[in-house]
């Protein structure tokens, strides 16, 4: 990749800012994955409640400390509420969480916040064959909704979404994270973070990013000024290693 002055391809740059559009949050929120039997970290409000729920689940069971919580449950819904017993209390509070399909466990940090919610994602199986998103018909039409879904955060039935977190080597005065990815059978999408640590300003072409296998490319600003952050979206075809 090299520093260059560029602009967003049309092609992309629309599609970019109709998901951005799309996905605007109508308030703070926390999304974690998780897998059966992973621990996962999150932040609750030491002073105000906390609202826990699951993706397209239901909460069964909350297993813990009680003398180190209050914890209300709306059954209706499959959800909880929680809150710190000490609105003093920097200790992380530990949790089982159990849904129809795992058990989870959350250390949660108490935090001096206002309310906040925490949303748990399960892993899901890997898609037997195409996805709904993958059916899409048209070339451009499945990169068009994938990256829908990527902007959104949107977890489709039929595909497996890793959060893997995992920071990846670029050059000096850059930090690239992997957030997530989507995988279908045959496409995989790639959410990325990019944060300018260097002194002077940054600026990415989105032919740089291209190699083999990689179908599409939006970035969501392509000039950052030094501390500034964007994210990156990339669609490509699955490997048999992904």
């Amino acid at each position: 990749m090299t520093r260059s002055n560029s602009k967003l391809s049309p092609s992309f740059a629309w599609l970019l800012l109709l998901a951005l559009a799309a996905s605007q949050p109508a308030l703070a929120l926390q999304v974690v994955d998780a897998r059966d039997g992973e621990t996962v970290l999150a932040k609750v409000s030491r002073k105000e409640v906390t609202r826990i729920s699951v993706d397209r689940g239901r909460i069964r069971k909350v297993t813990g400390n009680a003398g180190e919580f209050v914890l209300e449950k709306d059954d209706e819904k499959g959800q909880v509420f929680i809150r710190p017993l000490s609105p003093e209390s920097t200790k992380p509070i530990n949790l089982f969480v159990s849904t129809e399909r795992s058990t989870i466990g959350l250390l949660l940090q108490p935090v001096d916040t206002p309310s906040d919610a925490i949303v748990i994602r399960e892993a899901r199986d890997a898609p037997a064959g195409p996805a709904r998103i993958e059916r899409s018909g048209r070339h451009v039409r499945t990169m068009k909704n994938l990256l829908l879904a990527m902007a959104e955060d949107a977890l489709p039935d039929d595909m497996e979404v890793r959060g893997p977190g995992r920071e990846l080597t670029l050059w000096s005065g850059a930090r690239l994270t992997l957030q997530r990815q989507w995988l279908g059978s045959g496409v995989v999408g790639e959410k990325y973070q990019l944060v300018n640590t260097g002194a002077s300003a940054l600026e990415l072409a989105e032919r740089d990013l291209f190699k083999r296998g990689v179908m599409a490319v939006s970035v969501e600003q392509a000039a950052l000024r030094p501390g500034e952050t964007t994210q990156l979206f990339v669609i490509r075809e699955r490997r048999a290693d992904d």
